[in-house]
């Protein structure tokens, strides 16, 4: 039999839309209050699943939450809202909703979520194949008391002790409680081991937390923490492609000395390279951001960009080199070079041209702007 679902939200065409999309797993029923979803549960004994809008005129989610649980206990439960903030997920995590999502909705994501809690009864399914994840929901699923045993491919350990929606003990080697759940469910590979417990053999008070919330709540932090490890990853490459910018530059500048892409505002190098053995990349770099910072000033005072513009170029020469500094348009970095005095100056004012819109399009990369 195919499972039945109403789906409630004040906006009828979303209950439309939703129910569109997930009649291809289920019968859904639609209501566009908390009355008329109240009729439809009374009506009819066979509803499931409700997914519900959390805020509604007059009565809401959170009412019909409460109505489910006094009278349908069984009846699983997904809130959605277009307000989402810390407030209401802790509302929703105290009062026990199976789980929570934020529109816009991605239909896909919900299809997954509504077949997670229909299908997942009894032991079906090879355990060793689940996620980590999906096991603890599924477990919960089953009202007994279980005790999963976790080993990480690094060799970390833990243990989860759930007991339906209820998450008796958790503990790792350094930690205990919820932040012990996150930080199992952010392993990465491993095994486990299920065994089931007689009730006598739980002991100890539950957290006070639904297993459902910590699942979410970990999920998320695992995506972040994930999210910054890519964007990480993301900004290593961009600084090894600034790299190798820089080491093609070199190699084209005649009577090259040294060159760096330095930071205005702080005077921090993010690449640079030199001739000299001896030569110091963080004084340098220190020392140009405040010749374009001095410039700057110089032009305030001749009376600022209205009337001379903003700085592109800075040259400074001395007895032995020129020093050439090229602002790289809007992004707050400069490029600074050196060459002997032997060196040609039109030609390289070309090449620092021609590199410019790359290492712009470098720095975007570095900086995520």
């Amino acid at each position: 039999m195919r499972p039945k679902i109403l789906i409630v939200d004040d906006e009828e065409a979303m209950v439309f839309s939703l129910s569109e999309y997930l009649s291809q797993y289920a019968d859904c029923l639609g209501a566009t209050s908390y009355d008329e979803a109240l009729d439809v549960l009374k009506r009819d004994r066979d509803v499931s699943l409700v997914i519900s809008d959390i805020r509604m005129p007059g009565k809401d989610g959170f009412d019909l939450l409460m109505w489910l649980k006094e009278h349908r206990p069984k009846v699983k439960m997904i809130m959605i809202t277009a307000y989402g903030s810390p407030s209401l997920r802790e509302l929703a995590r105290r009062r026990g909703a199976v789980t929570y999502l934020e529109k816009p909705l991605d239909l896909e994501q919900l299809l997954r979520i509504v077949r997670q809690v229909m299908e997942r009864k009894g032991f079906s399914m090879a355990l060793e194949e689940m996620e980590l994840p999906d096991l603890l929901q599924f477990l919960s699923y089953l009202g007994h008391p279980f005790q999963v045993l976790v080993r990480s491919s690094f060799g970390e350990e833990g243990e989860i002790l759930v007991q339906g929606d209820g998450v008796v003990r958790v503990k790792t080697a350094t930690k205990e409680g919820e932040e012990a759940f996150y930080e199992i469910l952010n392993w990465e590979g491993g095994k486990f081991e299920v065994h089931r417990l007689e009730p006598h053999q739980v002991g100890g008070e539950p957290l006070g937390i639904p297993l459902s919330f910590l699942l979410l709540e970990g999920m998320k932090r695992r995506d972040e923490e994930r999210a910054r490890q890519r964007e990480k990853g993301a900004v290593e490459v961009a600084r090894s492609r600034v790299d190798e910018l820089i080491e093609r530059f070199m190699k084209e500048i005649p009577e090259f000395v040294s060159t760096e892409i330095v930071e205005i505002a702080t005077g921090l190098s993010i690449g640079s390279r030199s001739a000299q053995s001896d030569f110091d990349s963080a004084t340098a770099s220190a020392a140009y951001a405040e010749v374009v910072k001095a410039n700057e000033k110089g032009l305030q005072a001749l009376g600022g960009a209205e009337t001379v513009g903003t700085t592109e170029e800075i040259m400074v020469t001395t007895d032995k080199v020129y020093i050439l500094i090229t602002v790289l348009g809007d992004t707050g970095y400069y490029h600074g070079l050196a060459i002997t005095r032997k060196g040609n100056l039109g030609l390289s004012r070309v090449i620092m041209r021609k590199y410019a819109p790359l290492f712009i399009e470098a720095i975007h990369e570095v900086t995520g702007a």
